[in-house]
């Protein structure tokens, strides 16, 4: 992994590891925006889940996801976590296109939308990204030996000089 992957890992990391963390240290005013969301679920379900219950368990999960991607350990599984918790809360707690008379108010709404939609990219951009040097299935590196061609002429994988030696 690259120095540049490993930092911007680390940096993704720790925004989603404060963002779960605060959540943890106060979470009154997220139970109230997740209250109606809660409530839905519960009657689609039947379930019966406390607000508060489902938003320190999305904090944790937020953390741990946090930890996961900024140690490097299972960046996937941990944005997985991060994008599990991050996209409802999202769409549920920063509706600032509701807020029409209070611009301050507004205002920070959308930024927290917009700050929130970014970690949400940057969690895409790791479940995207490459797996540790697998860079082709399988299959094709053993098809790509078999022929003697090499799926990336050896440069990445060693196939093609595998190949090459074989022969």
């Amino acid at each position: 992994m690259s120095l540049i992957r490993a930092k911007a890992r680390a940096l993704i990391g720790a925004a989603v590891i404060a963002d779960g963390t605060s959540v943890l240290r106060r979470p009154q005013p997220h139970e109230a925006v997740a209250a109606p969301l809660v409530e839905s679920l519960n009657k689609a379900t039947n379930l019966d889940l406390e607000p508060a219950a489902v938003v320190k368990a999305g904090a944790v999960g937020q953390a741990v996801g946090g930890a996961l991607i900024a140690s490097s350990v299972a960046p996937r599984l941990g944005a997985l976590a991060s994008l599990a918790v991050s996209v409802p809360a999202t769409l549920f707690g920063y509706r600032f296109w509701q807020v029409k008379d209070d611009e301050e108010r507004r205002a920070a709404l959308r930024n927290g939308f917009f700050s929130h939609v970014a970690l949400v990219g940057a969690a895409l951009l790791i479940l995207a990204g490459p797996t540790r040097g697998r860079h082709h299935s399988k299959g094709r590196r053993e098809d790509s030996a078999k022929s003697g061609r090499g799926c990336c002429s050896g440069r990445r994988c060693g196939a093609g000089s595998a190949a090459a030696k074989e022969a």
